[in-house]
């Protein structure tokens, strides 16, 4: 009898975890994870909307060096590939030619000496305009007007 005893004590303790535990750890780790991932995609859009925003004040002090030597802001109309051969001289960087989320920036310049360069966003079409308040919608414009940000996620 005392055989069968053992058996019957080594059964108790050596039982393992129940079906509804490991369901229980398994959904708390699966909500962990995916508040950490929408976490992590949110900040690498953010990234790319600061590098566009970084690039497009690289390219406005480029087009200023150019309007203060030449008296004249480059015509509208042109690609940025254009553009930016255009401005070699006055840049000592290569100058972006698409922002982060790889779209073209668009450059207008009119005949009263203004000039706006903008940035459509992770959806590449012309929309609204970004602000402070919309700040994590990445599909909305950024925008420079004669060197100021006029839509910008910054406040």
């Amino acid at each position: 009898m005392s055989g069968s005893d053992e058996t019957t004590n080594q059964r108790r303790t050596e039982q393992g975890f129940t079906l509804i535990e490991v369901l229980i750890v398994t959904t708390i780790i699966g909500i962990l994870v995916s508040i950490v991932l929408v976490s992590l995609l949110n900040a690498f859009e953010r990234s790319k909307q600061r590098a566009t925003m970084a690039d497009m004040r690289t390219i406005s002090k480029a087009i200023e060096t150019y309007s203060t030597d030449t008296g004249h802001y480059p015509a509208s109309g042109q690609t940025m590939t254009q553009l930016a051969n255009l401005l070699v001289p006055y840049q000592t960087s290569v100058l972006p030619v698409q922002d982060a989320w790889r779209h073209d920036y668009s450059y207008t310049a009119d005949n009263n000496g203004n000039y706006s360069l903008e940035s459509y966003g992770k959806d590449g079409v012309d929309g609204p305009e970004i602000n402070y308040a919309n700040r994590f919608n990445f599909d909305l414009n950024i925008i420079v007007s004669d060197g100021t940000f006029t839509a910008s996620p910054e406040p």
